[in-house]
């Protein structure tokens, strides 16, 4: 693979919706900067951290590290989630029924510092009774079902990443492939092929921007070489109704 080109934007500028609905289409992915206040990040942060001590939230070295089914086990956030501006951004790419289905809580620390490979995101979290043509069961982690769905239902998926602290190129910065989400899904071989040829972009990016980003998308990060946090809430959304027989999992 080339060196990763850092993405970096104006903080002082705006971004319209043409524009980055426009950006989000092309390349599967877009950043909005400031989009969310100081202290709503503050408050974001104080949120994931009073779930700590519950037994769905991952710690280690006495540091939060993860928390997953984020909307089940936070009613607070869920509401949140469910409101402007959130909401809005992602019923202007997916249409009016577009709801969250999904979140996790993820940060990288000095007890918890882990490489993300090269990969799409192409299973969805979501479970039932009994088994549904066309969706495969697949391992889940910390409880949490997951299922391989056809591929149309990835496609009508968004993906809003809010950060809560500063993350540049060597904190953790999340690595994409510009583009690679209007491929489909890849096989090993095909993913592998286009990797050693792709031209990659840091998407870096500062508290309080939020990255929109289609599932579809290939996408890394590298473990933080600074001693703090990066916490980010990854939420995401769905105007898909699920067949009989499943249920999204929070």
């Amino acid at each position: 693979m080339e060196a990763s080109t850092p993405l970096t934007m104006d903080h002082g500028a705006t971004c319209d919706s043409e524009c980055w609905t426009d950006a989000l289409a092309r390349d599967g992915f877009t950043l909005i900067p400031d989009a969310v206040s100081p202290s709503e990040v503050e408050r974001l942060r104080a949120v994931c951290a009073s779930l700590r001590q519950q037994d769905f939230a991952a710690v280690r070295r006495d540091s939060l590290f993860g928390i997953r089914r984020l909307l089940t086990n936070s009613p607070e956030l869920r509401a949140t989630m469910a409101k402007p501006p959130f909401v809005s951004w992602a019923r202007s790419v997916l249409g009016p029924a577009a709801v969250p289905v999904y979140g996790v809580f993820f940060d990288k620390t000095a007890g918890a510092n882990w490489p993300v490979r090269w990969h799409q995101d192409v299973a969805i979290h979501a479970g039932g009774t009994l088994p549904v043509a066309g969706y495969e069961a697949r391992p889940g982690k910390d409880g949490v079902a997951h299922l391989l769905p056809p591929v149309e239902v990835s496609q009508q998926m968004l993906a809003i990443r809010i950060h809560l602290d500063d993350a540049p190129s060597n904190h953790g910065a999340l690595r994409v492939i510009p583009g690679s989400h209007l491929l489909g899904r890849l096989s090993n071989d095909a993913l592998r092929h286009l990797i050693d040829g792709a031209q990659a972009v840091h998407c870096e990016a500062r508290a309080g921007d939020v990255m929109l980003m289609r599932p579809l998308l290939v996408h890394a990060s590298s473990p933080c070489e600074l001693p703090s946090h990066r916490r980010v809430v990854h939420i995401e959304y769905s105007a898909f109704q699920l067949p009989d027989g499943l249920e999204w999992c929070g």
